[in-house]
């Protein structure tokens, strides 16, 4: 594997680590929303998947270089 391979999966990692650790944080700001992480910081958020793909393309962000989840409150779930 390429050096740049592995940088880019050990940055998905501690990114998704940092993800679920703020998971709570996130919630607040975030709910019912989609979200882009990288090194930390959510670089683009949207409630619709069609604007949050076009926020990427406009940010010039490759959905490879980021985290991406869908926020949402799970204890309001039935």
């Amino acid at each position: 594997m390429s050096r740049v391979r592995d940088d880019r999966f050990n940055q998905f990692i501690d990114d998704s680590r940092w993800l679920h650790k703020n998971y709570n944080e996130l919630i607040k700001e975030f709910d019912l929303e989609y979200v882009a992480i990288k090194n930390h910081i959510v670089v683009a958020h949207s409630k619709e998947m069609n604007d949050f793909e076009r926020e990427l393309k406009q940010l010039n962000i490759d959905r490879l270089d980021v985290v991406v989840e869908f926020i949402r409150d799970k204890r309001n779930e039935v």
